[in-house]
């Protein structure tokens, strides 16, 4: 039902207001094309052919000590961790979804590496967030810490002392190892992974278009407080909360924070991402969306602590 308001708002939102909704629109299909398809789309494609071709073995092997040891990861699943935390939201999920599509982890690893490995990457959190907007580089290092630190840390508890196997070593049959030929790699994994590429792509592209259209309908209500208005955007989209609370009159320490807790939380946008990419995998989107609540508490609990201990704001 709540579903159904929702939609019926945004055609009213469409209807009623078409300036307000174009502006929404545009703004969203801005951020797709300029930042999101060129960076993630090379990433989904060749993340994929890497999977498909077993091509990361070697990196997995330079991590899998660490990840092993610390989260109980197998080797492909540190692979999955690695590009979770470099490429940003919903890469993790994505990588997560593959390799457990692919059989190259079990769903119980899936489950367990989608609750901490979908993160901001780090040049969005640098450059946009820190640098461009809230103009705050003396906070950084301890922003860094808590945004990727924290869920960790978390995991590090989340695991009680699982340790996942590689599947070769008893998790799916032999049948499922088959190897193509040299020429059916060449044209058929690429062909279906450059389709699986794009069609991820134009997933996150529509639901980038409608989240900004909400989020232009959310700073047209008339709210009382504009943090409120900001708070609001951000859960809804990250980018428009980050823009809109930044140049609040506040102090430094209340935009911060909110600002934290959309990087860490992903907004509506980054969990409606997640859940395209999950499609066929069986990894559940609630026990994310719990993780998310969590670690976002938590994140914004630490910083509280932290700035009232020290002189950065």
């Amino acid at each position: 039902m709540l579903a159904v308001c929702i939609i019926l708002l945004l055609l009213g939102f469409l209807l009623l207001n078409p300036a307000e909704a174009l502006k929404g629109s545009r703004a969203g299909l801005l951020l797709w094309a300029n930042s999101v398809l060129p960076v993630l789309l090379p990433f989904f494609i060749l993340s994929r052919l890497l999977i498909s071709l077993e091509g990361i073995t070697p990196l997995t092997r330079l991590l899998s000590p660490v990840t092993r040891r610390l989260w109980g990861l197998s080797p492909m699943g540190a692979y999955g961790l690695l590009l979770g935390f470099l490429c940003g939201y919903p890469m993790g999920a994505k990588v997560a979804a593959d390799l457990v599509r692919e059989q190259k982890i079990t769903s119980q690893e899936g489950e367990y590496l989608l609750l901490f490995c979908n993160n901001v990457s780090p040049a969005f959190l640098l450059g946009f967030c820190m640098n461009e907007h809230l103009k705050a580089p003396e906070l950084i290092p301890m922003t860094l810490g808590i945004v990727y630190g924290l869920p960790l840390a978390l995991a590090v508890f989340w695991h009680r002392g699982r340790r996942f196997v590689p599947v070769t070593e008893g998790g799916f049959p032999k049948a499922t190892q088959k190897q193509a030929s040299g020429f059916q790699i060449s044209f058929k994994i690429v062909d279906a992974c450059i389709m699986d590429g794009l069609e991820s792509i134009l997933k996150l592209g529509c639901y980038i278009l409608l989240f900004s259209i909400m989020a232009r309908f959310a700073a047209l209500l008339p709210w009382k407080n504009p943090l409120y208005c900001g708070l609001a955007i951000g859960i809804l989209e990250i980018t428009n909360g980050i823009a809109a609370v930044s140049p609040l009159p506040l102090p430094l320490s209340i935009r911060y924070a909110a600002v934290l807790g959309f990087l860490v939380f992903g907004g509506g946008s980054g969990i409606a991402q997640t859940y395209s990419m999950l499609s066929g995998s069986g990894l559940s989107i609630k026990n994310y969306v719990k993780a998310k609540v969590v670690t976002t508490a938590l994140a914004v609990l630490l910083a509280a602590l932290l700035l009232c201990r020290s002189n950065l704001v």
